[in-house]
């Protein structure tokens, strides 16, 4: 098959006056193909070809991977090709590229329907998965609870780390009193916090905490069918819009969120910028047709419980395992969970305070059981939660040097030691920790409270003593009976 290229070279060896036999030879090509395209004028023309020339080995496969692709269309293209490798394939993996391009292409194009929204009608809800921000304390993986109005199109975003039935109820709450008022109804997904079970005809049995957040706001509530979420697309295009813009703002401003409600006024602040004039003016328009929101309340927006304080000194909730004083072991105690702590209560009187962990892990604090560990200080040999009392390497290291010091008496300094938090920071401790082992050999706590309570002992403080003035001094100022007479 001549090309273009031997075509016109032909031609121009020729033209320097080479014959037939040399410029084959040049070419490496047939003395007869040479005097054929010296006689003709025109460029050789191949016509396409009708059909392959050799069998595609994709083909034997096909069946397969169509129905392949039926289960799991998200396959990626190299993870079929490894598939198809290990069935006996043995064609090129761009082959394989090729052929998936073409079944995908196969697939009907989705058409879209308009809707039309009645302002005030309805709100939509939506939780984006694993979003992670970052903290002071480091990275956190969060949760997105966006929260839309279709008509108007505003929208809210909070920042939450589960998605449990206080942090969705939370959002709910909170969007409703930004925006000043409820609408008639709320369209959710299928979510466990909310949805107990779901029945034939698109019924639903609520979880007994969701129902009671109905009767408390007085909203209808539109389920979307099982795996439908496009029956709330409002609010889908929200989270696919607001997540890629939240996290390229937190890039190029550089931002550290230092608490919970930094994050979440700052996630305000930023729908508030994003939101068009066209929204605005239509949300204007919408807030006249909104109902009046019900106050918030404890029992509604959470999972009040009244639990028993175990011989462990903890009280257990959501399959894990939360620390109180020591004096109220036996007793039944008011649990309260927010999306972001679990509190205690002995009556009206807050009595213990805890970051909330996910669903399994436990929550102890140290001034809890400290007390108790001193009196009892082999029981943190085995102690089930024992990896609190080192928070840092440097307690680690304390620990193994007093054990190689004195094996009896380790536990016991360990912990006096450790108890010096009612006076001062872990940090701090640390830090002590750390000086007292680079500078003594022997009694480690005397020095370390030494070091502690006397750093925070102001220094600069000007010593005032009382006064005692001799009053007879002054007697003569006062007038006497004739003088005042006089006068």
């Amino acid at each position: 098959m001549l090309s273009m290229y031997h075509f016109e070279k032909i031609r121009k060896l020729h033209s320097e006056g080479k014959d037939k036999s040399q410029i084959a030879r040049q070419l490496g090509i047939n003395w007869k193909t040479v005097d054929k395209y010296l006689r003709c004028n025109t460029p050789p023309r191949y016509k396409p070809r009708l059909e392959s020339t050799r069998i595609d080995p994709f083909d034997g496969f096909l069946p397969r991977v169509k129905s392949l692709l039926e289960v799991m269309p998200d396959l990626s293209d190299r993870e079929v090709f490894e598939y198809l490798w290990s069935e006996g394939y043995r064609g090129s993996e761009r082959t394989v590229n090729r052929r998936l391009s073409q079944l995908r292409e196969e697939k009907p194009k989705e058409r879209f329907f308009e809707q039309k929204y009645v302002a005030g009608e309805q709100a939509q809800f939506d939780f984006k998965e694993k979003v992670e921000f970052p903290f002071c304390g480091g990275p956190v993986t969060t949760y997105l609870h966006v929260s839309s109005l279709p008509y108007s199109g505003a929208n809210r975003v909070r920042c939450y780390p589960s998605t449990n039935f206080e942090c969705f109820i939370d959002g709910v709450h909170q969007f409703f009193h930004d925006i000043g008022g409820r609408s008639t109804n709320i369209r959710i997904d299928n979510l466990s916090a909310c949805v107990a079970k779901v029945l034939k005809n698109n019924d639903r049995t609520w979880t007994k905490a969701f129902k009671g957040a109905i009767d408390h706001y007085g909203f209808g509530v539109l389920p979307c069918s099982p795996g439908r979420g496009n029956e709330k697309g409002d609010v889908e295009r929200d989270i696919r819009t607001l997540a890629g813009r939240i996290r390229h703002q937190v890039k190029l401003q550089g931002i550290v969120f230092d608490s919970w409600d930094h994050v979440n006024g700052w996630l305000m602040e930023l729908c508030l910028k994003l939101q068009s004039e066209k929204s605005k003016n239509l949300f204007e328009e919408e807030k006249k047709h909104l109902q009046p929101l019900s106050g918030p309340d404890e029992n509604v927006l959470s999972r009040v419980e009244y639990l028993p304080v175990s011989a462990f000194g903890t009280v257990r909730i959501f399959k894990g395992a939360y620390s109180v004083p020591d004096r109220f072991i036996g007793m039944q105690l008011k649990v309260v969970p927010t999306p972001y702590q679990i509190r205690i209560y002995n009556r009206r009187e807050l009595i213990a305070v805890h970051q909330r962990r996910p669903e399994g892990e436990n929550g102890i604090l140290l001034e809890h059981i400290l007390p108790s560990l001193v009196r009892k200080p082999r029981a943190m040999v085995r102690w089930s939660h024992r990896q609190i009392l080192f928070p840092t390497p440097i307690f680690e290291d304390f620990y193994k040097k007093l054990v190689r010091l004195d094996p009896a008496s380790a536990e016991r300094e360990f912990l006096k030691s450790i108890n010096l938090v009612h006076h001062a920071s872990l940090s701090d401790i640390a830090a002590g920790l750390e000086l007292v082992m680079a500078h003594h050999e022997t009694n480690f706590f005397e020095h370390l409270k030494e070091l502690l309570l006397n750093e925070r002992r102001p220094t600069n403080l000007i010593e005032l003593r009382p006064i005692n003035p001799k009053l007879t001094d002054y007697d003569c100022f006062i007038p006497t009976h004739k003088q005042k007479e006089s006068v």
